[in-house]
């Protein structure tokens, strides 16, 4: 590898925040939940410990060995610089877990962990720690291998993986992330095939990469399915990307690896992790372990956000209907919130222009100017009311943002267009979006863009301290995942999105610890992870009226875990059978609406559709 290639190799490593001293996981609290000297294994599993070592070299499934090869072993470690052809890898095991390699001192570690505190020990944690001795940073490859089969050893493998629901509708923005293949199956038979897939960008992984076959909601591979009573799980950390390959060794057995480039600084260390699970159940056991090893919350839990079910969403809607004038809507719905057991109301589309949501000396707008029927009189002070009245009425209130929408007619666009997302031949992206809240083109600002970034964090500040809801609600999450080829930021744009995310919840708690940030999209992004619960539209035929999308076990729950999601539904009507059958499936909330798609809102529902919502929403208890 040439000077040149090395120094852009590094730059793009940089400005893509591949930082591991950022990314890595915190070393002291995973360690104080992983202790090596854990007494009861988990009922039929037996692991096997080396000494001087002291790392695991096998692993026993009701008497049958399931490490397939001695290379790699039960979890082994690989690292070498970047450039370096395969064969000069450092690779680390029970047998070798210490090495120098060039500027870098290696060190693997295992620890037997439990997934749950009544449960045996299933899940073995590697950590590979690499330190730079030189004075110059140095870009590395770290990559875990197994060669665990889940029995019966001589089979087939399949996974079940975390797919992104746009697959189920071909949706041709996730093109641009190197989406080759539109798998819309959780369920991915491997038969005597290599397969990669990738969490984050490829690009995020692997500065090189531009395609994957499948593009992951977390970082967690699930090996084997049922019949087969017991599995294996592959998991890393949430806030890296990660590729995840197989492929068919000699001999004829299947090795997994997942692995990443980074920055080691000089004189510097990092600590790179992967977790094996081997477990009995489905890949939501696994997903469980991943919320409990891999994922670090940078807030405490809000109770609020899961004890309610209905989710109203008014986009600046009119009483009179779809051809009325806009603005009287949500005072319509808001005598019917306690009937309904409304308890979030979220305001959208009250600004003058998408990317321009509030501004302290702006009393008073006109907001919805691309209306047919005329644009709607807004201000603080009645927004500020709507908040009043929707906590009078029970409910909680929440506000609309958008991370990368930019409308041109928005006063400082031409102060700002370099923070829109540039493609491959230099030119600006547009965003498909054409709404009566629009006036101009809208444009697809990069959350790569530092300057970008700062805007946003300071238009929710002043919307927390001017008006006090008791939310934000981020709409399209999934825009924070893409390519920026603008010459100052250029890269992935995820691992911004994910820093940025951080500081916004951490924002809103500064003003009041019982104030939520709710993602979208939690289907098609992994952002749920750094939000309080998820509020994304899915009620569609192509998304929540596809059975794919309620395929147990369900898919989005690998992001969201344990958090409520209570969803945006502007096709709430039409597809309430649909958002009835996921609520009681998985404890998810139903979303009504009005002001798009449908009109009618709350105040126009018949009678009796309205009567049999409400018998539905308590059933859900």
């Amino acid at each position: 590898m040439s000077e040149t290639d090395a120094v852009n190799r590094r730059e793009l490593l940089q400005r893509a925040g591949i930082f591991a001293g950022v990314l890595a996981s915190s070393l002291s609290r995973a360690d104080e939940r992983a202790s090596p000297a854990l007494s009861r294994p988990e009922e039929g599993l037996q692991w096997k410990r080396q000494q001087p070592s002291g790392l695991f070299t096998s692993v026993v499934c009701d008497g049958k060995a399931l490490v397939a090869s001695p290379t790699p072993g039960l979890l082994d470690g690989r690292c070498r610089l970047a450039g370096e052809p395969l064969e000069r890898a450092s690779r680390l095991s029970a047998h070798r877990s210490v090495a120098e390699h060039g500027p870098l001192r290696l060190e693997l570690r295992h620890a037997l962990l439990r997934s749950d505190p009544g449960a045996g020990e299933d899940v073995l944690q590697a950590t590979l720690t690499a330190r730079n001795t030189s004075s110059r940073d140095v870009d590395v490859e770290v990559a875990f291998a197994t060669s665990v089969q889940p029995p019966p050893v001589d089979g087939d493998q399949a996974v079940y993986l975390p797919l992104g629901a746009a697959g189920l509708a071909g949706d041709r923005r996730f093109e641009a992330l190197g989406v080759q293949e539109f798998r819309k199956d959780c369920q991915q038979p491997l038969g005597r095939d290599g397969f990669e897939c990738h969490y984050l960008e490829p690009m995020a992984s692997y500065p090189d990469e531009r395609r994957t076959r499948a593009l992951l909601l977390a970082p967690v591979v699930e090996i084997g399915l049922p019949p087969q009573a017991w599995h294996v799980a592959l998991f890393t950390p949430s806030d890296q990307p990660r590729k995840f390959s197989s492929m068919i060794a000699a001999g004829g057995r299947r090795l997994w690896e997942t692995g990443r480039m980074l920055t080691v600084p000089a004189g510097e260390e990092v600590h790179q992790r992967c977790w094996l699970m081997v477990h009995r159940g489905d890949a939501s056991v696994a997903w469980r372990a991943f919320h409990r090893f891999a994922h670090e919350e940078d807030q405490p839990r809000i109770d609020w956000v899961h004890g309610f079910k209905v989710h109203y969403y008014d986009f600046l809607s009119s009483a009179a209907g779809k051809n009325g004038h806009r603005g009287d809507g949500y005072e319509a719905a808001l005598p019917l919130f306690r009937e309904l057991h409304v308890g979030l109301a979220t305001q959208h589309g009250y600004y003058p222009s998408l990317g321009d949501y509030i501004h302290p000396d702006r009393k008073t707008w006109s907001a919805m100017r691309g209306d047919p029927q005329g644009p709607a009189e807004m201000s603080l002070a009645r927004i500020a009311e709507r908040i009043r009245a929707t906590r009078a009425a029970g409910a909680r209130a929440a506000i609309y943002i958008h991370p990368v929408l930019f409308d041109e007619a928005t006063p400082f666009f031409a102060s700002m267009r370099d923070s829109v997302l540039v493609d491959e031949q230099g030119q600006m992206v547009p965003f498909p979006w054409k709404g009566p809240d629009t006036v101009g083109t809208n444009w697809r600002a990069s959350l790569a863009s530092p300057e970008w970034r700062e805007h946003l964090l300071q238009q929710v500040d002043w919307i927390m301290d001017l008006l006090r809801p008791d939310a934000i609600a981020v709409d399209e999450t999934f825009a924070g995942i893409g390519y920026d080829h603008h010459p100052h930021h250029a890269g992935p744009t995820s691992l911004a999105a994910i820093d940025w995310h951080r500081r916004l919840r951490a924002i809103v708690r500064s003003h009041g610890q019982q104030k939520a940030v709710f993602s979208s999209d939690c289907s098609r992004s992994p952002f749920a992870l750094w939000c309080d619960g998820e509020v994304g539209d899915h009620a569609y035929p192509s998304s929540l009226g596809n059975p794919l999308y309620r395929q147990e076990p369900v898919r989005y729950l690998a992001a969201l875990g344990a958090k409520p999601w209570r969803p945006c539904a502007w096709d709430f009507r039409r597809m309430w059978k649909h958002q009835m059958a996921l609520a009681r499936q998985v404890g998810a909330g139903v979303g009504v609406s009005n002001g798009w798609i449908e009109y009618c809102g709350l105040h126009g529902l018949p009678r009796e559709e309205r009567a049999a919502m409400i018998a539905d929403i308590e059933s859900l208890g």
